[in-house]
Parts: structure tokens; sequence; C-alpha cells
């Protein structure tokens, strides 16, 4: 534990400036960067063959994280470049959650169900 409480803090607080809905303008991709950052450290921390392997931590991580980008693009509330920069940095997370199922047997499945979302969610904003 001693080792991830630096990553943990990271994340933390990268995660409470993402969330957090008055996001100065100019610094959108700071924080979204940040936070997608602290959470595929603190993730790798929990993958297959680390030395705190832990495969729910590792997908707990890596969904929060995709979903909290998939809120942020429907969020009228939002920029439309904060909107935008997560639409575009969203195929990070989608692309290590993707490696992730890939070592489960029913993998495939969850995948298309996340890849289904990212496409409705896609399709008004292109």
């Amino acid at each position: 534990m001693e080792r991830t409480r630096p990553l943990y803090n990271g994340l933390f607080k990268a995660r409470d400036r993402f969330l957090d809905n008055s996001t100065a303008c100019g610094f959108e991709p700071d924080v979204i960067q940040e936070y997608i950052h602290w959470t595929l450290t603190l993730a790798s921390s929990y993958e297959r063959g680390a030395k705190d392997e832990n495969p729910l931590l590792h997908e707990l991580f890596l969904r929060q994280l995709y979903f909290h980008l998939l809120d942020a693009i429907q969020d009228p509330k939002r920029s439309r470049i904060f909107r935008r920069l997560c639409l575009d940095s969203i195929h990070t997370p989608l692309l290590c959650l993707k490696r992730h199922y890939d070592q489960w047997e029913d993998g495939d499945i969850k995948f298309l169900l996340l890849q289904q979302q990212l496409q409705r969610v896609q399709a008004p904003l292109d």
C-alpha cells in the first residue's frame, strides 16, 4: 500500500479537477491528460504480471476513467472544447480495456458493449 500511496494521491487530485465543472478555459487539455495519466499509471500497477496484480482493480480504474470521459462528452454544462478533447482522448482507456478483456473468455462481448456506448454518444457530436 505504501508504494501506491503517491499514485492514489495523484489520481484523486486529478479526478477532482476533472470532475469540477468550472475548469478554466485553456486548461482543458492539461486537466484531461493528467486524469488519464494518473488513472493509467495506477491501473498498470494492478495489471497481469505486476507485483500487486489484481484484475478487478485494474478493470475498475480503466472503466471508471472510460465512463467519466463518456459522461463528460455528454454533459451540456461542459465547454465544447472540453467535450471534444474527452472524445478525442477516450480511445486510450478503450484500448487498454480491449487489452484487458482479451484475457477473459467473454471479454469480447464486454468490449463490444463499451464500443456501442461510445458510438451512441459519438454520433450527435460528429
